[in-house]
């Protein structure tokens, strides 16, 4: 038995008319996600899109403890069991810099900024990245997604202390005071494979000497042909924190004052792509921040930068005199501490109060 389907013309061209509504409808929706996808690609990025999020807020001591387990085995598999010791009493700097060049471009930018590659030699570069994978000192926890070394915390490497006296001596025009030839602090920060990093912020120092330590390779966003990562590196705005703006204020983890300056002041942010061994030279009141952090898993291939800060910010008086004042300003001003960490639930609490 067959079955005969018949279809009158008024039917038929219903489907007809349905079918070109369809197709008109499906190159609408494609013009009009090629629009959408047209002004996603030229909208322009936002640095300050994420400030303020803590993604890893609920789960510090999490990252902590996974942090120090990964150090552990690093240890045991790379046989380094044993405390380390490191000496380096001179020749840090790379000698072959040209000095006289970094220094006029320094004071030809405006806001002062130079970008340094192969800024230290091979040799102490290897020992200060030695140290700082041996070393058990990350017990500053934030809840951005890295942990922090501080130097009234055990963070002295001596390669460090011999860098910044060869730094003074080689670069006279930048450290050309003695507020500025002031070693005042330095610390080191090690970062999840993929997270926010450091907010946007201002230091309590005259010059800001910032510098990469993990290889170039370890960026999942690795350049070849143009040897750099193009994720992980700093914006730096060409605004400063006013003058009688102080620590809370400019450094403190409320970041709604600081962007709505900057928007104000309709300021500008510069990108430094990441490079091993590349060091960001930097007027320190100028606001500035990490990029977002995208880079390979594994213990060796978190991304670590080393910050030292010469002498303190000028013309302010509102300024902490020494680093114990600092780190107590710093410490009053940022929750991710481990004394904030409720231990039986391995959440942050949700505020001072509670702390006391």
């Amino acid at each position: 038995m067959k079955i005969v389907t018949t279809l009158n013309v008024s039917a038929l061209a219903l489907i007809v008319l349905d079918v070109n509504v369809i197709a008109t409808m499906n190159r609408k929706q494609r013009r009009a996600k090629a629009k959408v996808e047209s002004k996603e690609e030229t909208k322009l990025y936002d640095p300050l899109e994420n400030s303020n999020d803590q993604p890893f807020r609920d789960h510090m001591l999490n990252m902590k403890e996974a942090h120090d387990v990964g150090h552990l085995l690093w240890l045991l598999n790379s046989g380094r069991l044993v405390l380390p010791h490191h000496t380096h009493h001179e020749g840090a700097i790379n000698l072959k810099l040209p000095f006289d060049v970094i220094s006029e471009n320094y004071y030809s930018t405006n806001p002062n900024i130079v970008v340094i590659d192969d800024f230290m030699n091979l040799e102490a570069l290897q020992k200060l990245k030695n140290y700082c994978l041996e070393f058990p000192f990350w017990n500053t926890i934030y809840g951005r997604g890295y942990l922090g070394a501080f130097r009234q915390n055990g963070f002295t490497p001596q390669v460090l202390e011999t860098l910044s006296l060869e730094m003074v001596q080689n670069l006279p025009k930048i450290f050309n005071t003695t507020n500025k030839r002031n070693l005042s602090q330095m610390w080191a920060f090690k970062y999840e494979s993929k997270c926010p990093g450091i907010d946007v912020h201002a230091d309590f120092a005259a010059v800001n000497v910032n510098f990469w330590i993990t290889p170039t390779e370890a960026n999942r966003d690795y350049d070849k042909e143009k040897d750099i990562g193009k994720s992980g590196g700093m914006w730096i705005w060409d605004a400063g924190a006013p003058p009688d703006w102080d620590f809370s204020r400019y450094n403190g983890d409320d970041k709604n004052e600081v962007i709505e300056y900057l928007e104000k002041q309709q300021s500008k942010a510069v990108y430094i792509p990441y490079k091993y061994n590349r060091c960001v030279m930097f007027d320190s009141n100028l606001f500035h921040k990490t990029a977002d952090i995208n880079f390979m898993p594994g213990f060796d291939n978190k991304r670590i930068n080393v910050t030292m800060l010469f002498g303190t910010r000028e013309n302010t008086g509102v300024e902490p005199q020494d680093m114990v004042e600092a780190a107590a300003l710093r410490k009053l001003t940022s929750q991710p501490v481990l004394e904030n960490l409720d231990l039986e639930t391995g959440k942050v609490k949700s505020s001072m109060e509670e702390v006391a």
